[in-house]
């Protein structure tokens, strides 16, 4: 069984109005939900093989401190510029090509891509993936590159409001 966590970035500081969408940080709320939430799908649901994010700063952000939380290596974090103003079928393509030795794996990308993806999946309609909100899927394929809407389903949406 294959598992994924689509993750959507913590949030962002719009403090700087100079500053490019791609390079904006997190906020107060960003940093405090991050840790909380990377300590929650670890008890709840192990540790990831991989984290896979976009190179948007708000978004590699969250994954390095998912990654640090969760006490797995350098090595297991990557960054992916196709993540940043992806779409659906950017994501999946993106997920089609993590490697085989990988069971366990979070994404870390932006809405609305988040919401529309995580809805292709069978579960209940999530309105909207809050920032550093988690979808779990859980997939029967046997291999990354046959992950589809058709073998993978939604059985966790969790988000800090539920914690904090």
């Amino acid at each position: 069984m294959l598992k994924i966590g689509l993750v959507r970035h913590a949030k962002s500081s719009w403090d700087n109005p100079t500053l490019s969408d791609h390079d904006r940080p997190l906020n107060p709320r960003g940093k405090r939900d991050a840790p909380i939430m990377a300590k929650k799908v670890q008890s709840l649901f192990g540790s990831p093989d991989l984290l896979v994010s976009s190179t948007a700063k708000r978004a590699f952000s969250t994954a390095k401190v998912f990654r640090k939380e969760m006490g797995l290596s350098e090595k297991q974090l990557v960054s992916k510029s196709i993540l940043y103003h992806s779409s659906i079928e950017d994501v999946l393509d993106t997920i089609a090509l993590i490697d085989e030795d990988v069971k366990f794996a979070l994404l870390f990308a932006h809405n609305p891509t988040m919401t529309f993806l995580a809805n292709t999946f069978r579960g209940d309609m999530i309105d909207n993936v809050p920032t550093c909100g988690v979808v779990i899927l859980e997939s029967s394929a046997d291999s990354w590159a046959d992950f589809h809407t058709s073998n993978t389903k939604r059985v966790h949406f969790i988000y800090p409001k539920m914690y904090v």
